[in-house]
């Protein structure tokens, strides 16, 4: 079977590297994005023979297709696809309005075709084995069912950014509600919804509440927020218990009043999980094919079983009832996102102010003499960004990796060598010659004009948090004093202790913690007394508190190429992020935003 993939991203590249282990019945035919060039890369890195951009070709390529793009598309590609009597295996969640799904599956019944759910959990041994446990009477009648997923996603991923169609419950909350429509129906009587929300209002956490007459559900999805993720299956005589993560199955326990009474149930779980959902769409295909090549009365009465068999019947009714779900939820939702949007757009909010992070490092060697000074000669440049680091004989040196072999080819820790070593590494400059690993104090001599004259600012980042530098704070700032450029200097670090130091040494030293999120930052802002936060740009995921509104956020990014390293820019536009709360951006490019300014 020829199957092609609609789709890019993550999911998709999962996809075609996992799920086929083991299957030799099924191979990808072929790939789909709307831009030619994603198609044409994604195929070269996975191997796939095709790619295009046309849906008219795919048909032509396929015999049927896995949909992995983004939630709001899953309609009209799965839609296109059944028309034209392709089987189709569409990522959860597969639509997001009751009435789409049932589309979809009747068209699916009318073209003799597979329309399927990919939810992977679903078609796992232990998850079966367990819904199993819980409908047998183990644990007598089942009243009530609590499920949670979550996952610490940093903000400048695809599930912040849309608010309509993103956000943790739209993400998860397809595994979570599964199991409850799976043991209390899919005839819900009620459905209430609670969130908290991340700066653009986009849900970063969501609790649903379920009640079925007498029984009841509570389901929680997270990405700003981490929980327990774990199910619950709670009867008249006992419990299931699965523990995190739940949906990867791969042991559960049924539990009694008697403590000591308690039975364990272990089954394997391979690889990605992925295979499992495509073994089942392909036994699903075959059965199809089975009833076009039986005779047309054995043919009627197939037909019957599959369509509306106990396993195929209740995996549709429970994609409908999620569709359902999902639709209620986006209702309830979209006013509060856009009351939040309009706030939050509505602030007259300056573009953030740039710093070139290790200089212009992508037209330059990054943290070297040449990439500092063209970043020094931009107009409008706030800041320069570097890293300090001892040799091995206490020389304070500006590079930023703990081994050098990155930047020059040479696999020695920077600790470890001499100045003189250090700078006998060639690093390859754009011009053909060799730059330097720069010191501090010939840093601190090219900066010293552009300081006094534009008020250039200098963030020196103490890499201290791998190997400590013992003394290197009192070190550096007696060399920043000798050149009288205190006032220039901003100090930070990832480690608390040499911000302490900084502070000890001068209390009226400029100082920012750096941290992953701005939640890490705010709390090391607190024990150490800093100024200046300076998370991660992934890490903006909720507002300031209101003592520290008016600190300096300065956003650092982690996608960004370097000089020649052949990285594609991932982040286009790093000045959405003042919607987030930056203040400054410390940036590869720096040239490309001020030159828009």
């Amino acid at each position: 079977m020829r199957i092609g993939i609609i789709g890019t991203g993550r999911i998709a590249s999962r996809f075609a590297d996992t799920a086929f282990a083991g299957i030799e019945s099924a191979y990808v035919s072929c790939v789909y994005n709307p831009k030619a060039e994603s198609a044409e890369k994604f195929a070269i890195q996975h191997r796939i023979e095709n790619y295009t951009d046309s849906l008219e070709e795919l048909t032509m390529l396929t015999d049927a297709v896995y949909i992995a793009s983004l939630h709001e598309t899953h309609y009209e590609y799965a839609k296109y696809m059944l028309n034209n009597k392709k089987h189709v295996l569409c990522e959860k969640p597969a639509v997001l309005k009751k009435a789409q799904a049932e589309e979809l599956y009747s068209l699916a019944k009318e073209n003799n075709v597979v329309f399927m759910e990919a939810v992977k959990t679903a078609y796992c041994p232990g998850f079966h084995a367990m819904m199993a446990a819980a409908k047998s009477g183990k644990i007598g009648r089942i009243i009530d069912v609590e499920a949670a997923f979550s996952r610490l996603t940093p903000v400048n991923t695809r599930e912040y950014m849309a608010q309509d169609y993103n956000g943790s419950f739209l993400e998860f909350g397809s595994y979570v509600c599964m199991p409850v429509f799976e043991l209390l129906g899919c005839d819900y009587d009620d459905v209430r919804f609670h969130s908290m929300r991340a700066v653009n209002g986009v849900d970063a956490y969501t609790k649903a509440v379920f009640s079925f007459g007498g029984k009841s559900a509570e389901v929680k999805t997270g990405l700003g927020v981490k929980t327990e993720g774990q199910l619950l299956i709670s009867g008249t005589n006992g419990y299931i218990l699965a523990k995190s993560p739940w949906w990867l199955t791969k042991e559960f326990e049924i539990r009694y009043e008697d403590p000591n009474k308690k039975e364990v149930y272990k089954y394997a779980y391979e690889g990605s999980g992925l295979q499992y959902e495509l073994k089942k769409f392909i036994n699903n295909v075959n059965n199809i094919k089975k009833i076009n090549g039986a005779n047309s009365s054995d043919s009627k009465c197939q037909k019957i079983s599959i369509w509306t068999g106990a396993e195929v019947c209740t995996n549709r009714e429970i994609s409908i009832a999620t569709a359902d779900v999902m639709e209620k939820f986006i209702e309830w939702n979209r006013p509060q996102v856009e009351e939040k949007q309009k706030e939050l757009f509505g602030k007259d909010i300056k573009k953030p102010r740039v710093w070139a992070h290790r200089g212009c490092c992508t037209l330059y060697p990054e943290n070297t003499l040449e990439s500092f000074k063209a970043a020094a000669e931009l107009k409008g440049i706030t800041g320069i960004e570097l890293d300090i680091q001892f040799s091995k004989d206490k020389k304070i040196v500006v590079f930023h990796d703990e081994n050098a072999r990155r930047v020059t080819g040479i696999d020695k820790d920077i600790k470890d060598c001499t100045l003189d070593e250090l700078k006998s590494f060639k690093i390859t400059s754009n011009d053909g010659r060799y730059a330097q690993i720069p010191t501090l104090t010939e840093v601190l001599e090219l900066l010293k004009p552009y300081c006094e004259n534009n008020g250039l600012l200098i963030n020196i980042e103490l890499k201290t948090s791998k190997v400590r530098y013992e003394g290197i704070e009192d070190d550096a700032y007696k060399l920043v004093k000798s050149y009288g450029m205190e006032k220039y200097i901003v100090w930070s670090s990832f480690l608390a202790d040499s911000v302490f130091c900084i502070k000890k040494i001068d209390k009226d030293a400029k100082t920012g913690v750096l941290a992953g999120s701005l939640e890490d930052c705010i709390a090391m802002a607190q024990k150490t007394g800093a100024e200046a936060l300076h998370p991660y740009i992934g890490g903006l995921v909720f507002e300031l508190p209101e003592h520290m509104k008016g600190m300096p956020v300065r956003a650092w990014n982690g996608e960004e190429p370097f000089f020649k390293d052949g990285r594609p820019l991932k982040e286009p536009d790093l000045n959405k992020y003042r919607f987030y709360g930056a203040t400054d951006i410390f940036t590869n490019m720096p040239e490309r935003y001020l030159d828009e300014q």
